[in-house]
Parts: C-alpha cells; structure tokens; sequence
C-alpha cells in the first residue's frame, strides 16, 4: 500500500489530487489535509470514497511514502517542523515559492536535512522543449536568456525561470539588481503582495537572465523567451496548448501538458522508483536564498520593521 498526504487542497492541490486520480495503481491511500476541507469538497462535489480528509495533521499516518505540500509558503518551516515531528516521509514535493523570508529559508532547510529525496515543483527543465534547447547550448559562450510578459507574478513565479537557467549554464546567481523599478502590487490572493512592472538582471557568473514583467491591460498573459548564445538564438512563445520555438529559421511546436497530466508521469516514478527529474530541493534552495532576500530587502524599504515579505 502506497500512503500519499497531499497537505493544501486549492487549485494547484486539485491538480496533484488529478494526477494521483490518473496513476491508476490499485493499492493507493490517500490523506488530504486542508484548514477548509469540508467546504472545499462541497464545492468540488467529490465523493470521499476514495480518500481521507481532516483539517489537521493528526489524520496523517507515522509513515508516509510520498507527501505534497501545496500550500502558500507563508509559515511553511512551522508546518513541516509539525509534520516532520510526527511523521516519517520518503519523498516530499514542495511548491513554490519555498519561503516569505532567507531566515524562514535556513530553518527549513535544518528541519528537512533528514529527507534525503525533496524535490521543489519547477518542472521546466523537464519539458522537450528546453531539453531541447539545452542540447544546442555552449555553456563557454556567454547565455542570455529575457522572460517578459504581462504580470506574471514574479515573486511567485520566478524560482521556475531561474531553475530553468541554471539548468542551462550550470551556475548559481552572483547578483540581483533592478534593471527598471519594480512597484509592490496587491496580489490576487488578498493579504499578499507581488512585484511587477518592472526588470530585474541576475547574474550567474557570465551569464545573464533578465526577468521582465508589464502591468499593460491585457487579457493574454502569454510569456516570451528570448535565449542568446554565441551566434544562436531561440524565440519561443508560450501558449495555452503549446510552446512555438523559432531556431534557424525553423519553427516547431512542442505540446503544453497540463499540470495534472504532467504531474502523473512525475508522481507515479517517485512512487515507484523514489527518482524525479524535479530539481532537489537542496539546488532550489541555494537558487532562492539570493532571491528571497533581494525581495526582503526591498519590501523594507516601506517596511522597515518587516521581518519577511508577505508573498504566496
């Protein structure tokens, strides 16, 4: 019997509760843990025969063979310090982002140093697509890569782009700066707050990734990439349904899955064979703590007494 906890049960723990659904291996348990699960499976219109719910860890087993945590990163070193305590769990997925503070960050990498398998959901490097690209790199010439678009979230959604770019170079950020202000936005989710309308430029050494974000009315929130590299370039355009690379000329499309479908493939070979191509978490973390603190930082400015940024 394979014992799965899916802790957090909005709309990215529908997703994981999808994907299990689709895994189709008899011998699967189920415990899904949310602070609002009654009314959320009322809503949802699902049927418990399949799963146990609770609105607390006490329903969580002492062995767990794989647990998701999908809820905001507000306080999450307190919930797996809770968890950790009282269970034992083989494989941990986490979402991101990690933490709302590099303080938060240190303790929770001191609270998971005894899971050896933690993967952090940033799946682009696994997609064909940058596969793809990551063939065609030189990583002794200098790679620039620039991600746009129309308010993308960039404190929550980041970490994915910068994974992505060390997958591609192989180095970690040297530097972060403001290329043009960014301004704090209320996010959508109330209570917290996001950057945008504005660039920021990390430096991985030589290399350069440029995240840039635009707060234009628009109801598309399709994102463009634009990778250098020596004399190559590659354009690619992400849609709905798909991705468009332009390399040489050619143009080619390469499928855009959705989360359930791409997390299946995922969970079922870390329930089978304890491997993911996910980045560890021990990678994602060094990736964040620049990250996390050029955003407490700049949160302080308004905020000077803030101990963390208040970002989901």
């Amino acid at each position: 019997m394979y014992k799965i906890a899916l802790i957090g049960f909005g709309s990215i723990g529908f997703r994981y509760f999808e994907a299990i659904n689709k895994i189709k291996l008899p011998n699967i348990e189920l415990f899904i843990v949310d602070n609002k699960i009654k009314s959320l499976i009322k809503k949802m219109n699902l049927s418990k025969k399949f799963f146990k719910t609770s609105n607390n860890l006490k329903l969580i087993p002492k062995k767990i063979d794989l647990c998701i945590i999908s809820t905001t990163c507000k306080n999450r070193h307190i919930l797996l310090r809770r968890l950790t305590n009282k269970t034992n769990i083989k494989n941990l997925i986490l979402e991101k982002p990690l933490t709302q503070s590099p303080n938060e960050l240190l303790k929770l990498d001191h609270i998971l140093k005894n899971i050896k398998k933690i993967w952090v959901n940033t799946d682009r490097r696994c997609l064909n697509i940058h596969r793809y690209i990551k063939s065609k790199l030189n990583k002794n010439n200098k790679i620039s890569m620039k991600v746009e678009g129309n308010s993308w979230g960039i404190c929550c959604n980041s970490l994915h782009f910068i994974d992505l770019f060390h997958f591609f170079c192989d180095q970690y950020i040297s530097s972060i700066e403001e290329k043009t202000f960014l301004n704090w936005f209320s996010a959508k989710r109330i209570g917290f707050k996001e950057l945008d309308d504005g660039e920021l430029k990390l430096k991985f050494g030589k290399h350069e990734l440029y995240l840039s974000s635009s707060k234009k009315k628009s109801s598309k929130k399709n994102l463009k990439i634009l990778i250098k590299n020596g004399k190559k370039k590659f354009y690619i355009k992400e849609e709905m349904k798909h991705f468009e690379l332009k390399y040489n000329e050619k143009i080619s499309f390469f499928k855009n899955e959705p989360l359930s479908i791409k997390m299946t493939n995922i969970l079922k070979k870390i329930i089978l064979k304890n491997k993911s191509n996910l980045p560890h978490y021990s990678n994602s973390s060094r990736l964040y703590y620049p990250l996390i603190s050029f955003f407490l930082k700049k949160w302080q400015v308004f905020n000077p007494k803030s101990i963390k940024v208040p970002i989901t």
